[in-house]
């Protein structure tokens, strides 16, 4: 269900995406690049990051996307629970400082401090693995309020598709697919 009248059967945002595909574009690629691009952080552990602070963010579209993710690149299934209700207790301590730092900043962007960075740091985070998480959550602030204001629900059929297509091939298809969409419209 979407709040808008053209988007009333979209599934999924990648709808979102065609429909305008030169406007969303751009940031399918920050959003491939992001999670894709070469890091410290693992796939899994990026993935974390987007669901634990989408989870905090209240985003459910985003929430069963990634949690579907995770479960396709073989993550315990409790662990996932927990991340999606908003709980770090099965999370690993040096991760757990990553999720912590996600967290506010994702919910008190404005209250963000060295001392933030530096727990991070501590626990054997890089300043680049630092950045690569600020970037997740920085473009899952966007993607969670664009299905949010969609009006977006998915469903599990949806989320394993997803789940399977992204732990297997990331983002890419996502982009070609998008690129292709704004190419033919040009």
């Amino acid at each position: 269900m979407s709040f808008l009248s053209y988007a009333k059967n979209f599934q999924g945002v990648g709808e979102i995406f065609m429909r305008d595909s030169k406007r969303y574009l751009p940031f399918v690629q920050l959003l491939d690049n992001v999670m894709s691009c070469e890091s410290e952080m693992t796939q899994a552990q990026r993935e974390m990051v987007a669901l634990y602070s989408s989870a905090v963010n209240s985003c459910n579209y985003c929430v069963g996307s990634h949690s579907s993710v995770l479960n396709s690149l073989g993550a315990q299934e409790d662990h996932v629970c927990s991340l999606a209700e908003g709980s770090l207790a099965q999370v690993e301590d040096r991760m757990k400082e990553m999720l912590s730092f996600a967290q506010k900043l994702a919910v008190e962007p404005g209250k963000v401090v060295k001392a933030d960075i530096d727990t991070v740091r501590a626990a054997g985070w890089s300043e680049q693995a630092i950045e690569d998480a600020i970037c997740v959550v920085s473009t899952f602030a966007f993607l969670n309020r664009l299905v949010d204001g969609f009006g977006l629900e998915g469903n599990d059929a949806h989320f394993d598709q997803v789940g399977g297509m992204v732990s297997q091939q990331g983002y890419s298809p996502l982009v070609k697919m998008i690129e292709q969409k704004a190419s033919a419209a040009a």
